[in-house]
């Protein structure tokens, strides 16, 4: 339920006009997919095509997609903006260790498990047989495929942005204005909240001018 339900979800968000009215219908033709996919997978060699896939799949695209679901969270959309969001969902704002799970702990472990699976992985194999060399290239393109939408949809949106490089990176990489929660009322909590936020970042900054400007005067003065 989880795998099909993100899959869905994704697919909701990105054309939620399109979609969004025949949930019912676009859960069902998902799973239906799915069931015929994995029917080999209960065949007499269903076996092999379990291997195949874990093999290429599990260990190899699967650290990979974690890896860039870190950095996009931790190191793009932000940790603060992050934080935030959960304090919003859960009533309170999580322990700061997670700040440094999220932005180097996790990201340097799952690159190393990556890092170690690519040295270490070989043709595979089960029982002590070898794959021909067409089930091979079949079990990179299932690894491949999987990783795929992730530059594609990033090039496509940089195409599809105005500006140079640089301005397309930073449209892309900064929340819209209508970003947040679709249900009214969570809306206004949170917005409410980032105008609190706001608010103390500006006394901050106000207040660090002040004590700047304090020691600055005598030094000024004499």
């Amino acid at each position: 339920f989880g795998m099909v339900e993100t899959c869905i979800s994704a697919f909701m968000d990105e054309y939620p006009h399109l979609l969004r009215t025949k949930r019912t219908l676009i859960s069902f033709l998902a799973c239906l997919f799915e069931f015929l996919m994995g029917l080999p997978c209960i065949t007499q060699g269903g076996i092999y095509v379990l291997q195949i896939m874990d093999w290429y799949c599990a260990s190899f695209s699967l650290m990979l997609i974690s890896l860039t679901e870190c950095v996009a969270i931790a190191w793009i959309y932000g940790t603060d903006r992050f934080y935030k969001d959960i304090e919003l969902m859960i009533g309170f704002r999580p322990s700061p260790i997670w700040h440094y799970m999220w932005k180097y702990i996790t990201p340097s472990v799952i690159l190393g498990i990556w890092l170690f699976s690519v040295i270490t992985l070989g043709p595979v194999t089960y029982d002590g047989k070898s794959y021909p060399t067409w089930a091979l290239g079949f079990g990179w393109c299932l690894g491949v495929a999987s990783m795929l939408p992730i530059p594609i949809l990033a090039f496509k949106s940089m195409l599809s942005t105005e500006g140079t490089c640089s301005q397309r990176w930073k449209k892309l990489t900064t929340p819209l204005e209508s970003w947040g929660p679709s249900q009214p009322e969570d809306r206004e909590k949170y917005l409410t909240s980032l105008r609190k936020c706001k608010e103390l970042e500006e006394i901050s900054h106000s207040s660090h001018m002040r004590t700047n400007d304090d020691v600055a005067t005598p030094f000024l003065s004499t």
